[in-house]
C-alpha cells in the first residue's frame, strides 16, 4: 500500500509539473494574442522525460482547466497513471485523452491547484 501511495504521489507530482509549464505556454500564447490558433501544449502524462506535444486552442485548454482533477495527455500515455490507481480515463478525443485524478494523485492535483490560484 505504502508503495502503491508514493507512486501515485509522483505520478501527481510529474502530472503538476507539465500543468505549469503548460500555464506558462498560455499565458505566452495570450501576450502573443494567439486566441485564434491552437498552441503546442507538453503533454500532462506521468512520464517526466515525455515531451510529446498536444495542439489545443486557448478556449479548450481553459476548459479543460476548470476542474482540478482533469489532465490531458497523448494518446496511450495516460496508462502508466491508470494502471497505478492514480487516474480514470474521462474521454478520448481526436488527437489527446482526458484523465481524472483519483484517490491521493486527485488530492494532491486539487492541492496544487489552489496553490496556484
Amino acid at each position: 500500500m505504502a508503495a502503491t501511495h508514493l507512486t501515485q504521489e509522483r505520478i501527481a507530482e510529474n502530472q503538476a509539473s507539465f500543468r505549469d509549464a503548460n500555464e506558462r505556454i498560455e499565458a505566452a500564447a495570450y501576450r502573443a494574442d494567439f486566441h485564434e490558433r491552437r498552441v503546442p501544449f507538453i503533454c500532462e502524462c506521468s512520464d517526466p522525460a515525455c515531451m510529446e506535444l498536444i495542439r489545443l486552442s486557448l478556449d479548450v485548454y481553459e476548459n479543460l482547466r476548470r476542474s482540478p482533477r482533469r489532465f490531458f495527455t497523448a494518446p496511450g500515455h495516460a496508462t502508466a497513471a491508470v494502471a497505478a490507481g492514480a487516474a480514470v480515463i474521462a474521454e478520448q478525443l481526436d488527437g489527446y485523452t482526458l484523465v481524472d485524478k483519483i484517490g491521493v494523485a486527485g488530492e494532491i492535483a486539487e492541492e496544487r491547484y489552489d496553490e496556484g490560484i
